[in-house]
């Protein structure tokens, strides 16, 4: 399986654009190029003597030497996010600080004759379209892979991005589209979000070493964290001052399973605790998140970073903690073991010698971040490991024809069709085609935030841009673009668009937003197409030409009456570097869509029923598929194809220890036990054609009449998916696996418990579906019990 960052997603980074400004500006002078930590426990380095150096030696015995060995002066000099040097050990410094959400956010660099940077992959929140976890695997380790083969050639300047940490995936949820940092994460469902967490933490740990991982993935943001900065009601609220209050059944339910998934399916060495509070507690603080449940519960065994400036929020916006000291000393306690900050690196010693601060407590810490070197390889010889071996992991294993081709496999995969009617798509080469939006000639917008630099020469002209791609597919015809207006702005070019429109065969509509509009820091304060978009869509529609609207963001789009305005709607998110090409692919029929819409769209007027500081998703009318009572403009897990598809349930067969059996009712009710059972579900797919394609299947479990329900329940849950990909006439036998403990949620303790009564399942291919009477039977039984 497969330099210098010259510019960042503007608004994306908020608060910390000038630590990273400075970054950029000083990659260019940095030095000390080769291996990170090269001479480390290396033959005759002074290292070389000491015990945590004996390979021998377990990985909790070597850091715990290392640990002993530092002074107070030197522990609290190695507790931020920027560890200093410790020469007098002969250890250099490191950074905690490294970015890898959909792929490095990394410089470009060269081994003396080749120049490569960074491959680019779709957002977490294109690519959860995908419902692919091979797909979701395959990504994580290119960028892991390619992490450690920049790391090689890079100069070594112990700033922002020079260590094997990297700071991802996101884990939080997309329970509103207002939220700016959508893009980053993988859908609104608890499920999906799981899935994709725990494929995309193996690819970025999992290598060809087996003592050592390939990288350190960190998910983030724990927990709840899903608001920047908005002003409602004439207060400003911020995610440094925020306290989420969430009943317990939903932080269990809906807020955790991604963070469990991360460390517990995808054994995740790393978590970033996050700014806001959760029910009154700021999360770096927070014993009971970040120690009862993270690691006694979870069994997490990892390092605990803060996010950048958490610490001091404690202090200055939560008003929880008087003073810095104390603040060190309440994250110390809970298990945050490092600050991205510089709270801990100025007041540690400060806490320590007032004594509300043990030095026991804080060598816990320290030895966790340096077990965490450990498993990297840091205190070992690098010329006996491949991950620092640059002939292995050098020059060709970045930006390869493997992962290129990834990346438009995985852009592809990311495209959903929403609307197609009248024969609007595919359309057909030869056309005169108007191209017609603000992202018509877009390149770094389909880059998304958090990415790194992407062309040898500086900027983004290597990226194909729609205009681009979409000339190139139409082949034997004429491709015009005009943008018309900007993405938000007073600019009104409409008329010329217009012109354009009225002298073709066919118009694509290519708008949506961009980081100005979405982005760290900074949230939406609707959902619906901003600037004059609305009124060129609407001009555009009223020519009654063919017409595709091409969305283009990273959280949830809201249409209203313009969604009925034109007959073929496609939504292609932040689709990476391969964005444009695979948008042209779809329109022209060189890839029959398979993508299924990991959120809900709601209607504009949704935003007025909920405010984005409501952290609950079960309050009326509710959030995302699980909860909302509303009629969605697309619901969740939409996608059409431009093949006819097939489902039937063909097969089911219950489980228990004593065998396999078949048992249905009479009147074809499915029955199982609320304990110990598990039953499989066969269901053929058959694709009718006329082309051949990918296909995905949504499992749903929805309640009928359940003992204990309460007006909080969920009205569905996904707890399943599969695929394949078949030629037209083609069919297969699809999988499922239902155990009885997969029915189970939240009572208002906390606990899990499985309750009896009548459920439907239900299949969807996101067009159809066929569903199934499920009844359980027996008392009601808890699976796990709750920590609070």
């Amino acid at each position: 399986m497969p330099g210098e960052v010259s510019t960042l997603v503007r608004g994306s980074w908020g608060a910390r654009a000038p630590l990273l400004v400075g970054l950029l500006l000083a990659m260019t002078g940095a030095s000390g190029k080769g291996p990170l930590w090269p001479n480390v426990c290396a033959k005759g380095d002074v290292t070389s003597q000491f015990p945590f150096c004996d390979q021998s030696l377990s990985f909790d015995t070597r850091a715990a030497d290392v640990v002993s060995r530092l002074t107070l002066i030197e522990k609290q000099s190695i507790l931020d996010n920027g560890a200093k040097a410790v020469p007098r050990l002969g250890l250099p410094a490191y950074q905690w600080w490294s970015e890898g959400l959909h792929g490095p956010l990394e410089p470009c660099v060269t081994d003396g004759t080749i120049t490569k940077c960074p491959s680019n992959f779709p957002a977490a929140s294109a690519m959860a379209s995908a419902l692919n976890d091979t797909l979701y695997l395959a990504v994580g380790s290119a960028v892991g892979i390619e992490g450690r083969a920049i790391s090689n050639l890079r100069p070594h300047d112990s700033k922002i991005g020079d260590g094997l940490t990297y700071w991802a995936p996101n884990a939080n949820m997309e329970r509103d589209p207002r939220w700016g940092r959508n893009q980053e994460a993988p859908g609104e469902d608890p499920y999906l979000t799981g899935k994709y967490i725990a494929n995309y933490v193996r690819g970025l740990q999992e290598g060809e070493d087996p003592d050592h991982v390939q990288m350190v993935a960190t998910c983030k943001h724990f927990i709840a964290n899903s608001l920047e900065h908005s002003t409602i009601d004439g207060r400003v609220i911020t995610r440094h001052n925020f306290d989420a209050e969430i009943p317990i059944p939903e932080l269990v339910d809906y807020y955790m399973p991604g963070f469990k998934s991360c460390v517990k399916e995808g054994r995740a060495l790393g978590i970033m605790c996050s700014y806001n509070a959760v029910n009154g507690v700021p999360m770096c603080g927070n014993r009971q998140l970040l120690n009862d449940v993270l690691r006694e519960r979870w069994g997490f065994d990892g390092y605990v970073t803060s996010d950048c400036g958490a610490i001091n929020d404690i202090v200055a916006n939560h008003h929880f903690a008087p003073d810095g000291e104390t603040a060190t000393a309440m994250g110390l306690k809970a298990g945050c073991d490092t600050d991205c900050g510089g709270v801990y690196g100025g007041n540690l010693i400060k806490a320590v010698n007032r004594s509300i601060l043990s030095v026991q407590t804080l060598d816990i810490s320290l030895r966790r971040l340096v077990k965490i070197q450990l498993r990297l390889g840091l205190f070992e010889d690098k010329a006996t490991q491949p991950y620092f071996n640059p002939s292995k992991y050098g020059i060709e294993r970045i930006d390869s024809p493997g992962h290129q081709q990834l990346a438009y496999e995985a852009a592809l995969q990311s495209v959903v069709l929403l609307k197609n009617e009248q024969g609007t798509l595919p359309l057909k080469q030869g056309l005169k085609l108007a191209l017609v939006g603000p992202h018509t000639n877009g390149r770094e917008v389909f880059m998304s935030n958090y990415h790194g630099s992407r062309c040898a020469s500086g900027g983004f002209g290597c990226i194909s841009s729609p205009l681009e791609s979409i000339t190139a597919a139409n082949v034997g015809g004429v491709t015009t673009g005009v943008e018309g207006v900007e993405v938000n702005s007073a600019l009104d070019n409409i008329t010329a668009a217009e012109q354009l429109v009225q002298n073709s065969d066919a118009v694509v509509l290519l708008v949506g937003i961009d980081g100005k509009q979405e982005g760290e820091e900074h949230d939406r304060y609707n959902c619906t197409l901003p600037g004059l978009q609305p009124q060129l869509v609407q001009a555009i529609a009223s020519l009654k030409k063919p017409t595709v609207m091409v969305l283009i963001h990273g959280g949830a789009m809201c249409l209203g009456t313009l969604k009925d305005q034109v007959p073929a709607i496609v939504d292609a998110f932040y689709g990476g570097e391969r964005g444009a090409d695979a948008l042209a692919a779809v329109l022209f029929g060189g890839y029959n869509p398979s993508g299924k819409l990991p959120v809900t769209m709601y209607p504009p007027e949704f935003l007025y029923q909920n405010p984005l500081t409501t952290m609950s998703v079960t309050k009326s009318p509710g959030r995302t598929h699980l909860y909302y009572s509303g009629k969605p403009e697309f619901a969740f897990g939409s996608g059409l194809s431009y093949s006819e598809w097939a489902l039937e349930v063909v097969q089911i067969t219950r489980s228990r220890l004593a065998g396999n059996f078949t048992e249905r009712l009479a009147d074809g009710t499915l029955e199982m036990e609320t304990a110990g059972t598990s039953i499989n579900i066969f269901l053929n797919l058959r694709n009718k054609g006329p082309m051949a394609g990918r296909q995905r299947v949504l499992a749903f479990l929805r309640s009928r009449a359940v003992q204990g329900a309460t007006a909080s329940s969920p009205r569905q849950r996904l707890w399943a998916y599969a695929g394949t990909e078949l030629a037209a006439g083609q069919t297969a036998a699809l999988r499922f696996t239902l155990e009885s403990s997969m029915l189970a949620q939240s009572n208002a303790l906390g606990d899990r418990v499985v309750q009896p009564g009548e459920y439907e399942l239900a299949f969807s291919d996101g067009a159809r579906e066929v569903t199934q009477r499920l009844l359980i039977t027996g008392g009601a039984a808890v699976v796990e019990r709750s920590v609070f």
